[in-house]
């Protein structure tokens, strides 16, 4: 174990790593519409950077766990920031849509190196009984980071949401490179099979119901920022108010989730954030005043997040053998169905964004239903 001094440094780096691959995360959504204005396209063809970065990074995360057994942590996460920052750049001064559809892939394929690598930093460099506080930090990053992101959405150019992650990419492939020469030169000791985690059927239960409630959700929660623009006529500087709000409860809903996984069991944490989720997502069928949907869009965020935490705690529950494994997957799975499902999706709104949320709030319930049976309870 290295001295407290080495392991701030390391913690210091893999928080910035998260800050930068965070910073555009939900923000990009919410400028879709002032996006395709400036190029000159459609909504729904804008909204494509969506689908193009989230699948790439789901593909991502299954190989940098598997690829730190060969190479350093320091070697992964110099190279992979330098060509993050280097394909931010390309997308920020973009002017047509095929190069932004490229680089927003390549930025997804590099950005996938930052959470699983950093949880495993975190449980190869940090005491057992520090983990829990340092991955809750860690993953806090991620919200004021988006929440900084979401502010500059409403107030500069789009494009500032790609030139800022680049040059803290530049930043963090420096620090890893400099700083990390002495503290981050180790491959990582586990051996990360997916194939064997795949046998295992209480695994398989769960990662099927994380495709389906991730498809689902990113088929809702992604066309927020057309959907206020479209359905409610708000200008962009309104949706940025409005994404703001929705963040703010998505940090409840951890919190909320957090307390009802420990003390009321993570069953009842994810049954009520499902089943609060399809009835809020099925609310939109119909069209409110701004405070309503206000208030039903914060819903479906906290709900979201409440049922998050209870999943994602039971993956936590099995085998310490399986759980590099598990925690690449569960990044990949969320990732790759969620951009299909944002995909699928379009062909739906394009139609009616009303019905589309509807039939999938229903879905949804289904699948709250349906969960008892399927989540294995430990």
């Amino acid at each position: 174990m290295l001295k407290l001094s080495d392991n701030k440094i390391i913690y210091f780096l893999i928080c910035l790593g998260n800050i930068t691959i965070s910073f555009n995360t939900a923000a990009v959504s919410a400028v879709i519409p002032v996006m395709s204005l400036d190029l000159g396209i459609s909504d729904f063809l804008a909204a494509r950077v969506i689908t193009y970065y989230l699948v790439p990074y789901g593909i991502g995360a299954l190989i940098y766990a598997p690829l730190a057994r060969f190479l350093t942590y320091r070697q992964i996460l110099t190279v992979s920031f330098f060509c993050f920052g280097i394909t931010a750049l390309w997308a920020g001064l973009s002017q047509s849509l095929n190069v932004l559809l490229m680089t927003r892939v390549a930025m997804g394929l590099t950005a996938a190196s930052a959470i699983p690598l950093g949880l495993m930093i975190i449980g190869d460099f940090a005491e057992k009984q520090m983990r829990g506080r340092l991955v809750g930090v860690f993953f806090s990053c991620s919200f004021f980071s988006s929440l900084a992101g979401i502010i500059l959405s409403g107030v500069a150019s789009w494009r500032w949401l790609f030139l800022i992650p680049s040059m803290l990419a530049f930043i963090s492939s420096v620090c890893f490179l400099i700083l990390g020469k002495k503290l981050l030169c180790r491959v990582h000791s586990v051996d990360v099979n997916y194939i064997t985690i795949f046998k295992k059927r209480e695994i398989q239960k769960v990662f099927a119901f994380i495709f389906v409630i991730s498809f689902l959700y990113h088929g809702v929660s992604k066309w927020f920022g057309v959907y206020l623009s479209d359905e409610y006529q708000l200008n962009q500087y309104a949706i940025t108010i409005f994404y703001m709000v929705m963040l703010f409860g998505s940090l409840i809903g951890q919190l909320v989730g957090g307390v009802l996984s420990d003390n009321r069991g993570r069953h009842v944490s994810l049954l009520i954030g499902i089943v609060g989720l399809s009835f809020a997502t099925m609310a939109l069928f119909k069209m409110y005043p701004l405070i309503i949907l206000g208030m039903i869009l914060t819903t479906i965020a906290m709900c979201w997040t409440v049922g998050h935490n209870g999943v994602s705690t039971i993956l936590t529950d099995f085998a310490d053998e399986d759980r590099p494994a598990i925690a690449s997957l569960n990044s990949s799975v969320r990732f790759i169905s969620g951009g299909l499902g944002f995909y699928v999706s379009s062909f739906f709104v394009k139609q009616s964004f009303g019905l589309t949320f509807l039939g999938i709030g229903v879905l949804m319930l289904v699948l709250g239903v349906l969960a008892p049976r399927v989540i294995p309870k430990g």
